[in-house]
């Protein structure tokens, strides 16, 4: 008897125990639009293992993201501005994210998790900015902002099938499409580590249905190829235009993307039936940004890249059973940056207590209370560039008003409480409301200059083969003129190193093509340190380099048959 009384306790015990360190599955996906759902009104694309997860779960039905990919990435792990995290821009070196933030990952390891990553990452491709550095323990990535993009080795040759992707910080070859391999690689670890008994975080972070639009499932696109997607098809529930031409092509490419991530969500769902997890498991949902091109956005106006509220605004669906309601609901504002605060609440991790945190749990509003901030403010802002400008393409924003400024800095102001979707600027009606999100505005922009030393001052990559045998130098981490693009291979720009122990390094570069007759220059702060002629040569290598510790800016000059050019991958080992 005292033993079964003793066996009783220790199960009750563990219980206590689970249901404070749930198991945590957080699901985004890149450049999915707010009304890319049957559960948000569109009525032509198939999600119905999405739209029945929105039904299983709580919603949060005004929740805000960056309007581009990499900021919103930077918020949703530590629960920071991105512009506090260093992360300014997606490309050119300004999208690595400062290795002294804490991330989620790290914040629940010390609660017992084990972490893995699953797709995309885009916060820093070399040591000591990859997953595995930022408390990741499982990591399968692709590197900078997608597939099919300059940081992508070469001999990926742009697939989504098959691709090459990165595990744990080295390549790693993969069979199937790749939003398939992200969720068959999660759905394998996360059950591996629920036989050990413990709780785990999976972050499944898909680069889909991010463009290009080149390879997509073949089943999805025969399904929507002949559909006819044209504007009139959908439902324009705020009564205006939707605009942007009509691409029915891409749309049914995208559509196929979308529906394929739709099956391994149900796929997902089996897993954790299987293991008989589900109770015990929070799973989330959510978009990075606005759509890629103008599509229906359940009435609101604009896509990604701007402050609009088709470019902002991401569905927000969270799924306990055990503890938060089925198709419950809050209309309380809220973000990306509250994602993590909300998550040290239910499992009694500590949020970083030195640094400014500009997320806020909601937990009160999941568990059904009437949770009210209506003075809290916020300030999402996205833009090019190394430094931000005031009020370039940003969005202040209360319970019931938001201020929204364009690329221009031209101005609106927006009564959210009578004109939820935003259609009727009240600006010049509304002084005293507008002086006073401007002035929260000041103040947060003016805080930002405190956070690090050199605080616009894009990161250098760590040279340290300890830790990173071979340093992959792509245009990702480039620093290119503004007004250039890296996607044509002929511009040039400079990388620039920390080099943490002097030494002779092997450095070698590659061009985009191959090419006859190259003459190339390497040059290291500003001196040409060696010039070398190649022949009928792809990849080339200028042979063993010295490098002294310290910071150095490297630059590769190449002429190809007769035209400059650019470096388009770089390797130091």
């Amino acid at each position: 008897m005292k033993f079964n009384f003793l066996f009783i306790c220790f199960l009750l015990l563990v219980s206590a125990v689970k249901a404070e360190t749930p198991n945590i599955i957080l699901m985004i996906t890149d450049d999915q639009g707010y009304g890319d759902f049957g559960a948000r009104g569109n009525h032509i694309i198939e999600t119905p293992n999405i739209d029945a997860m929105a039904g299983r779960s709580f919603e949060m039905t005004r929740f805000y993201v960056n309007a581009v990919c990499s900021p919103t990435r930077a918020s949703l792990m530590t629960g920071r501005s991105s512009y506090r995290t260093g992360v300014t821009d997606t490309w050119k070196g300004r999208s690595t994210m400062r290795t002294e933030e804490f991330t989620i990952a790290e914040m629940l390891k010390t609660k017992g998790y084990s972490t893995g990553l699953f797709g995309k990452w885009h916060l820093g491709d070399n040591y000591p900015c990859r997953p595995i550095d930022q408390g990741f323990d499982e990591s399968l990535y692709h590197l900078g902002g997608g597939l099919a993009q300059p940081a992508d080795p070469l001999e990926n040759d742009r697939r989504y099938t098959d691709p090459v992707l990165f595990k744990n910080g080295v390549k790693y070859p993969v069979k199937g499409y790749c939003c398939d391999v992200y969720y068959e690689e999660a759905i394998k670890w996360f059950s591996e580590e629920n036989k050990k008994g413990k709780p785990f975080f999976a972050y499944i972070a898909t680069n889909t249905p991010h463009g290009p639009f080149h390879d997509v499932p073949e089943k999805w696109y025969n399904y929507y190829k002949n559909k006819d997607l044209g504007k009139a098809n959908f439902d324009q529930s705020a009564g205006h235009k939707i605009e942007g031409k009509d691409n029915n092509d891409r749309t049914a490419r995208i559509f196929a993307m979308i529906s394929n991530i739709d099956e391994n969500v149900g796929k997902l769902f089996a897993a954790l039936r299987k293991l008989k997890i589900t109770k015990d498991t929070i799973v989330i949902y959510m978009n990075d940004n606005g759509p890629d091109g103008y599509r229906y956005v359940s009435g609101f106006k604009g896509k990604k890249s701007m402050s609009t509220e088709g470019g902002l605004r991401s569905p927000l669906w969270i799924q306990w059973p055990q503890k938060f309601k089925a198709g419950g609901k809050s209309d309380l504002v809220s973000a990306h940056f509250d994602l993590m605060p909300t998550i040290a609440e239910i499992t009694g991790a500590k949020m970083p207590s030195a640094k400014t945190i500009d997320g806020k749990s909601f937990l009160p509003a999941l568990k059904g209370e009437n949770q009210r901030w209506d003075d809290r403010k916020f300030v999402l802002q996205s833009h090019r560039g190394t430094r931000p400008n005031r009020l370039e393409n940003s969005a202040i924003i209360s319970q019931n008003w938001k201020i929204e400024t364009d690329r221009k800095g031209k101005m609106a102001l927006f009564d959210m409480k009578n004109d939820p979707y935003a259609m009727k600027n009240i600006l010049d009606s509304k002084k005293e409301i507008k002086e006073g999100l401007l002035s929260f505005y000041d103040s947060w922009f003016k805080s930002l200059d405190n956070e690090y030393p050199n605080m616009w001052s894009p990161l250098s990559v760590k040279v340290n083969l300890k830790h990173e045998p071979e340093v992959f130098l792509t245009r990702q981490e480039m620093r290119i003129a503004d007004d250039l693009r890296w996607s044509i291979h002929k511009t040039n720009g400079e990388w620039h190193l920390d080099v943490e122990n002097s030494g002779d390094f092997d450095i070698s570069f590659q061009l985009l093509e191959e090419a006859k007759n190259v003459k190339a220059e390497l040059i290291i702060n500003g001196k040409v340190l060696q010039r070398k002629e190649f022949n009928n040569q792809k990849a080339m290598s200028f042979g063993k380099v010295k490098l002294n510790s310290g910071q150095a800016v490297l630059k590769i000059k190449v002429i190809a048959d007769g035209n400059e050019a650019g470096p388009w991958h770089a390797f130091i080992k």
